[in-house]
This record gives structure tokens, C-alpha cells and sequence, in this order.
């Protein structure tokens, strides 16, 4: 008898954490198993000089459309521009045209963006020592929705993005996707989806991290501490500092300096306007063609350069600013993303677009992260044959499905007695 009450009390324990664990890791379907992704170049050229300028020119629109709240602003174009390029890859007519608007690429085909955006991620990630730089893109799907093969096929080529179908209602599938997020970021960013709603179809996510030493390291011993003139009133801070042979960046009303890293083929930069008044106003009226002049400019001198050490992180909802940039209707239910269904209907629009990064400088160097979230819901709920309300006493039980034989019976009048 003892010891059937213990096998008994075992198979139940059994069960209870078979049934936590399956709660706690939702099933994960990899969709990207049967697509087999297309050739990268191993050395490509540099991005086409129209691509280019759409990057320079969307950088700094998007940093002036984020600049309307006070307070520290940190954005990643590239992360936001290579999650809404492969959102671009399932939208159609004035849909796609307005969102390649809204990334400075209305002069681009479709084509040369994934093109260009595959060989741009490809050079990226190609670093030296004492630097990294890793780019991942995902997609995931609500579990069952009709997803266009041609879709992900797409994004598997350009952008190296997986795809995994996940049942959305269970409690644990936001720790699922944040999971990935932590270690695509190296946990620098940890979570970018809070709770799935119900019309919540997909997400489209790219992650960016970032770290590498300074070329030439400052000095720990001559960090001292040092008044920093904000906005609201001065604040302390510990600055790094450094005399030495450096590039000087110089134009009318700015000055600047370029710090490479170990790998030469990043650098920080850090650009001061003349005027000590409305930094926020003067950086809300540059353009691409401005910065990047200004940073191909530079010339050597000898700096004494002094630079607070910082740790920022930043988030944003950028539905406002994209769409001031011109792509309302993407968030609208006139949206066309028919080409991520398998079926060509058009049942989705964007219903947000998350963004956080995060920054650190020392003495020793940087490190960095973005991730930006795309989250496509319904443009409306199904409409249900029947709503069944059980608010009022009803009979209940459980049968046998085979026979159709009541096992259990019963009539609930009252769910709190």
C-alpha cells in the first residue's frame, strides 16, 4: 500500500514538472531548417555610394527625430535601418515605398538594399584583434501563422537571419526571445519583448555588439574627476585624460577628435560646436553629407584631450519618429505586408518598433550594444463564429472521447463556494 502511494505521489511530482518545464521553455520550432541560405561574398566591396549616402543621411534624421525628450540620446541607425530592411522584404506598394522613404532609400531598389545591407554586415563583423563585432538578426513567428516561404528565404540570404515558430501564448515565450537578445548582446541588453499580446503575429529583431580597446589606452592614474556643464547644471564627473599626437577634427563652428581602436577600422568621435548654448538644437539641424565630411576631414596635431568616462543605456519606442519620417502608413491597418504570407493576404501591420542600446567608455576602450524589435500585429482580430461567456451555472465534467461517456459530471452554480 506504501508503496503504491509513493509511486502514486511520484508519477504526480513527475507530471508537475514535466508540465513546469514545458512552461518555462515553450517549444521552438527552427523554420530556417529546410532553407538553405544563399553564398556570401568572403571579401566584398564596400557598400555602393548611394547606399552609403542613405545611411549617412538616415542617421541623422533619426537621431533629430529622438532628440524631442531631454536627457542622454543614444541610437543605432545601423540596427534600426537592417530590422526594417527585412521587414522591407515583406511589403508591398505604397507600404514599401514608404518605408524605404523613411530610410533615405527611395533611390534604391529592393535588390541593391538587401545587397548592399548583406555586404555591409559581412564587412563589419570582419575585425582585428582586441576588437568584436557580432550582428544577428531573428525572426519569430506565432506558432501556425502562415508565414511566406519566399519571406524567409529572403532574409536568410541577405541578412543571416533564423526564423523560429513559437507558441506566443505560453507565459514563458517573451523570456524565449529575450534569451536570444541577452546572448546576441552579450547580455548587455536583456530584454526587448515585455508581454506578447494576442494579435501579436511576429517579431523582427536585430541585435549589434560591439568591444574593443583604444589603439592608444588613457592613462587610469590621470583620470581625475572634473566639472561637467549639463543642461539642468554642472554635475561631477571622473575624466579620462590624454596628451598626445591624435586626428584633430576641424570646420567652421566645430571641433572634434578621432580615437581609433584597436582594429583601425572603428573609431569614436566626439565633436564639440563652438557655441556652449542648444547642443540639442544643433545637433537636430545636421545631415549625413555635414557628419561625414566633418569626419573625413580630420587632420594630426598634437591634443590634450579630456573625456568623461561614461555608461549609458537608452530605450525608445521610434513608431513617433519613423513616423514623421514618412512610413505612417506601415502602422496603420491600410499597411500591405502581404509578401509574409504564404497566401498573399494582407492581415499585418507594424505595431511597434522597440529600440535600446547601450555604451560604456574607460580607459581601456568601448563596448556597445543595440537591439531593435519590429513587432507585426493583426490589423484586426478574427471574428469569432460563437462567444461562449460561462457567467452563469452551467454543467461541466469529463468524458471518454471514445465512447462519449461521462466519467465526471457536475453543475458549477458557484466558482467562489
Amino acid at each position: 500500500m506504501f508503496r503504491s502511494r509513493l509511486l502514486a505521489l511520484f508519477s504526480i511530482l513527475t507530471s508537475v514538472l514535466l508540465v513546469t518545464a514545458a512552461c518555462a521553455a515553450p517549444a521552438a520550432h527552427d523554420l530556417m531548417a529546410q532553407v538553405q541560405a544563399g553564398e556570401r561574398p568572403l571579401n566584398p566591396e564596400p557598400p555602393p555610394q548611394p547606399y552609403r549616402d542613405a545611411i549617412a543621411d538616415f542617421s541623422l534624421k533619426l537621431l533629430s527625430e529622438t532628440l524631442d525628450l531631454p536627457g542622454n540620446v543614444l541610437v543605432s541607425p545601423a540596427s534600426v535601418y537592417f530590422a526594417l530592411a527585412m521587414t522591407l522584404n515583406g511589403a508591398s506598394g505604397e507600404t514599401l515605398e514608404a518605408m524605404k522613404a523613411a530610410l533615405s532609400s527611395a533611390g534604391l531598389d529592393e535588390a541593391q538594399i538587401n545587397q548592399a545591407s548583406r555586404d555591409w554586415i559581412t564587412l563589419l563583423e570582419d575585425t582585428g584583434d582586441k576588437t568584436e563585432l557580432f550582428i544577428a538578426n531573428s525572426i519569430w513567428l506565432r506558432e501556425g501563422y502562415p508565414v511566406a516561404p519566399v519571406f524567409l528565404q529572403r532574409n536568410a540570404d541577405f541578412f543571416r537571419a533564423s526564423a523560429t515558430s513559437l507558441d506566443f501564448s505560453l507565459p514563458a515565450a517573451p523570456d524565449t526571445i529575450n534569451d536570444w537578445v541577452s546572448k546576441a548582446t552579450r547580455a548587455k541588453i536583456t530584454k526587448i519583448v515585455e508581454q506578447i499580446e494576442p494579435d501579436v503575429m511576429m517579431y523582427l529583431i536585430n541585435a549589434i555588439y560591439f568591444k574593443s580597446d583604444w589603439q592608444n589606452p588613457f592613462e587610469a592614474a590621470k583620470t581625475h574627476d572634473g566639472t561637467f556643464q549639463a543642461p539642468d547644471g554642472p554635475v561631477e564627473a571622473a575624466f579620462m585624460n590624454r596628451l598626445g599626437q591624435m586626428d584633430l577634427i576641424e570646420a567652421e563652428g566645430v571641433k572634434g577628435v578621432w580615437l581609433p581602436y584597436k582594429d583601425p577600422s572603428y573609431a569614436f568621435f566626439a565633436i564639440l560646436p563652438e557655441s556652449e548654448n542648444d547642443a540639442r538644437g544643433w545637433a537636430a539641424g545636421l545631415d549625413g553629407k555635414t557628419l561625414a565630411a566633418w569626419l573625413n576631414s580630420r587632420q594630426e596635431a598634437l591634443v590634450d584631450v579630456s573625456l568623461p568616462k561614461f555608461e549609458l543605456e537608452y530605450e525608445i519606442s521610434l513608431v513617433d519618429a519613423l513616423s514623421r519620417l514618412g512610413m505612417t502608413v506601415a502602422f496603420t491597418g491600410d499597411a500591405d505586408f502581404s509578401r509574409m504570407r504564404q497566401d498573399g493576404n494582407t492581415d499585418l501591420m507594424i505595431s511597434e518598433v522597440k529600440h535600446k542600446t547601450y555604451f560604456r567608455v574607460d580607459e581601456k576602450g568601448s563596448e556597445a550594444a543595440a537591439v531593435t524589435s519590429v513587432e507585426m500585429q493583426l490589423t484586426s482580430m478574427p471574428v469569432s463564429d460563437e462567444i461562449l461567456r460561462f457567467d452563469r451555472p452551467f454543467l461541466f465534467g469529463i468524458a471518454d472521447a471514445r465512447s462519449g461517456l461521462p466519467i465526471f459530471i457536475g453543475l458549477m452554480e458557484n466558482p467562489e463556494a
